[in-house]
């Protein structure tokens, strides 16, 4: 059984490249995205599904996993006519950050020098 994590987000473990990586990714995304749905126990983001979309979105999975291992990461993905879903997901405690704090925490990560 998985041990439960606490919710917090970790945002030193960056280098200033991953910094800039991370930056860049969100900042093309949020461009991208083309809905988010409250789901149970998380939210659910909808993107245009065309390949780059794809990329961006597990570059940025990469390194937010990093700072943020209390979320579980769902990505389903079909043809490229169809969009893709990110879902963010975990406990109560999570669902309760991402609804107040993920925007200001992604501001924190992106501006914060190394």
């Amino acid at each position: 059984m998985k041990s439960e994590v606490p919710v917090a987000c970790c945002h030193p473990v960056f280098t200033k490249e991953e910094r800039i990586d991370y930056k860049d990714a969100w900042g093309e995304l949020e461009k991208r995205r083309t809905a988010v749905t409250e789901i149970e126990a998380g939210f659910q983001y909808q993107f245009h599904g065309d390949s780059d979309t794809l990329r961006l979105l597990y570059d940025w999975i990469s390194l937010e996993r990093k700072c943020c291992p209390f979320l579980t990461f769902t990505v389903t993905s079909s043809s490229e006519d169809e969009p893709v879903f990110l879902q963010l997901t975990g406990t109560e405690d999570a669902k309760s950050f991402l609804r107040s704090e993920i925007n200001d925490k992604i501001i924190l990560i992106t501006t914060t020098n190394n």
